[in-house]
């Protein structure tokens, strides 16, 4: 009966994310993973674990196999379930909160550059929890959410009344970011309903979506337009049909264009069209089995899919956008993923852009469960972003986390609103990889002293 419990556990956890979206199923989950936990030997809680796991992400990423099919999704879910295990060799309340830690940071990591999609940072950004992103980061909210979770299990209301002291002193904490000026943005979704990648299908269709789209913004009534990831399949400075028409939009509206392109050097790029200055940034953080196919000849034989995928080559170096209004940086779609490049890297930009293309998903909830993960990015860094896609949602999210425009799914048109920029560093971005470092350190102290499992 426990390992039905744990299945049952992981699949409540589940509902953190959308489509149900109801963060107090994550408590609830992993209170009852915990519970399944005490006093039970080693070998017991590898498969409560593993089996949370499963529930936990099964129904999560059930999105993935609607284009890569239904091998590759439960492979994933199998995989990724493993590593629960780290949460099995560790005692107390300490022990599972820094094992967490220890999980997701596998799970972010490994293998290819990780997947860590269901990190359960990315999904409390409307809880009360919140306040806590710019101060401790993901990886602290994540500690602290399941710490807490320990404590009342535990019934340590001692600790309780610590931990509650601690978050007061941490609210307290001035945030040293602070708003300097505003800029008007067009954010550009074509509405796509083709399935859309480096594959190159659909690739015209879409070009001339996000085109009529910009119908919706009149001359002069805004300082950037940004469009989505894939929005654009060739490099728009080479072919001259499609050059034309941007120089003939920019004049017309009086603004420069973010594009995203499949630029001649082979990357996946971001050029900013309209500007003095060759301002340009190619995707370093890289899809894999999406755009890159590690271990190809093996994979092709699984999937008849993996052929069809050219590849992209990494991008080198980050870039700072710079316009008359603000200077940013942007993310091409599972850069949000990377805490380097969506959180550290940010301590410099105004504001910060998020292009990504959901059409290969189309109707599925992946679209709102990466929006989720930009909110949260959004909460750390305290900066204001513009989330643009292909299909939706396109959104402006504020610096707490939360989406304050969106653009209805599917539609054709643009999201015209403005975007605060902000300048200053958080904790979470001066600190963030020291607080991970020191939960990890902790994690590896208590594995390795008295206080270790033997079960």
């Amino acid at each position: 009966m426990p390992y039905v419990w744990s299945v049952l556990a992981g699949l409540v956890a589940g509902a953190a994310y959308h489509p149900i979206n109801f963060w107090p199923a994550l408590f609830i989950g992993i209170a009852a993973l915990y519970y399944l936990n005490r006093e039970r030997a080693v070998k017991d809680r590898i498969k409560f674990n593993f089996l949370f796991g499963v529930g936990f992400q099964i129904l999560t990423l059930h999105w993935i196999g609607t284009y890569v099919g239904s091998f590759a999704w439960i492979l994933l879910v199998t995989m990724q379930a493993t590593f629960f295990a780290l949460l099995s060799f560790t005692k107390g309340l300490l022990g599972f909160a820094s094992s967490w830690i220890a999980f997701e940071f596998l799970l972010r990591t490994f293998p290819f550059g990780g997947f860590g999609w269901s990190r359960i940072g990315f999904a409390l950004t409307e809880s009360p929890f919140n306040f806590l992103y710019p101060k401790v980061s993901i990886v602290g909210v994540a500690f602290i959410f399941v710490l807490i979770i320990g404590q009342i299990i535990e019934r340590q209301f001692k600790g309780i009344a610590l931990t509650a002291l601690f978050l007061l002193v941490i609210a307290l904490l001035p945030n040293d970011v602070h708003f300097h000026s505003k800029i008007k943005v067009a954010l550009v979704q074509g509405g796509q309903t083709e399935k859309l990648d480096n594959t190159f299908e659909n690739s015209e269709g879409a070009l001339s979506k996000h085109f009529l789209a910009m119908r919706d913004i009149r001359p002069k009534s805004v300082d950037l337009v940004i469009w989505p990831e894939n929005a654009v399949m060739h490099d728009p400075t080479i072919r001259r049909s499609t050059k034309e028409e941007f120089a003939a939009e920019i004049k017309r509206i009086n603004a420069p264009i973010l594009v995203n392109a499949n630029l001649i050097d082979g990357t996946n790029g971001s050029l900013l069209i309209g500007v003095d200055s060759k301002q340009i940034y190619s995707k370093r953080y890289l899809t894999p089995f999406g755009e890159f196919i590690p271990l190809r000849s093996l994979v092709e034989k699984l999937s008849d899919k993996a052929a069809k995928v050219s590849g992209y080559i990494p991008g080198k170096e980050p870039y700072l956008f710079k316009t008359a209004n603000g200077d940013f940086r942007t993310l091409i779609c599972y850069e949000l993923l990377s805490d380097k490049q969506a959180r550290t890297e940010m301590s410099d930009a105004d504001f910060i852009v998020t292009q990504t293309n959901n059409a290969t998903y189309y109707k599925t909830w992946q679209l709102e469960q990466e929006l989720a993960i930009a909110q949260a990015r959004s909460a750390e860094t305290s900066r204001q972003s513009a989330y643009v896609s292909t299909t939706g949602v396109t959104a402006i999210i504020n610096e707490k986390g939360r989406v304050t425009n969106a653009y209805p799914k599917y539609a054709n048109g643009a999201l015209i609103d403005t975007v605060q920029t902000r300048s200053g560093v958080t904790s979470a971005v001066k600190y963030g990889n020291w607080f991970e470092f020191t939960l990890l350190g902790l994690w590896l102290l208590l594995l390795v002293s008295r206080r270790t499992f033997r079960g």
